[in-house]
């Protein structure tokens, strides 16, 4: 047995609990269910690079869906979500009042199966890059301008000005300060516990693994403590 951590918050925990996903989270848009992850704010660093990567099932719905939005205000942010109108899902980031995006074609998307997504920014190389399953879809310029004032909004599921909630699953979501290997978060199809992907540890400012299976906290398992509260009751859902 292993003490504390892993996404399994008790006395201990046994290595099938630290290894094997047993749970996601179901987010229902109908019921404005998301999740708030405000305190990654003041570790996120759009203005310089990073990775977001993450597993979700996306739901077939009328309206668009936000999978994640950091904002500093309506000029400044960093943002994946799927256009319903255009069936696209883009990964925009707007710097100073300039956006640059990336779409990705999605009607041949299947919403019944998880995907792997995943975002790099890199101001000094000034690209953004997107990724789905594994693959690259698209890279482009990054920063038309500077991003200025505070991060203090940071969520999943949800765009704080208009709603746009997102309808389906989310498992496995890590946040760091630099480009990293997609490949290894990718994991050829895998969900796994990135601790153990042999990526530099130091990089992660937020890994939530989902496995609490219960409450209204998911839980940081990156050393920087940056939990996330559930909003409206989002369900937790079992493999």
């Amino acid at each position: 047995m292993l003490g504390l951590g892993h996404g399994v918050h008790g006395e201990s925990v046994s290595l099938t609990e630290i290894f094997h996903n047993r749970y996601s989270l179901d987010f229902n848009a109908t019921d404005g269910e998301h999740a708030t992850l405000h305190t990654v704010a003041g570790d996120f660093t759009p203005h310089t690079k990073g990775t977001i990567s993450m597993w979700l099932i996306m739901h077939a719905v009328s309206g668009s869906q936000n999978f994640i939005r950091a904002t500093i205000d309506s000029n400044n942010q960093l943002f994946i979500f799927w256009h319903n109108s255009s069936d696209e899902i883009r990964f925009n980031l707007k710097a100073g009042g300039t956006l640059n995006s990336i779409t990705y074609d999605a009607s041949s998307f299947d919403h019944t199966a998880w995907h792997h997504i995943a975002m790099t920014w890199d101001k000094e190389e000034n690209t953004i890059a997107a990724y789905i399953n594994g693959s690259a879809v698209g890279e482009g310029s990054a920063y038309g301008g500077t991003f200025t004032g505070t991060l203090s909004e940071l969520f999943l599921g949800q765009n704080s000005s208009d709603g746009a909630y997102f309808d389906g699953q989310m498992d496995e979501i890590s946040i760091w300060t630099d480009v990293m290997d997609i490949a290894e978060l990718y994991n050829n199809k895998v969900h796994r516990n990135v601790e153990f992907s042999g990526l530099d540890q130091s990089k992660m400012i937020a890994y939530y693994r989902m496995e609490e299976g219960t409450g209204t906290t998911i839980y940081d398992e990156s050393t920087y403590g940056n939990n996330g509260t559930l909003v409206n009751s989002p369900t937790w859902t079992k493999y």
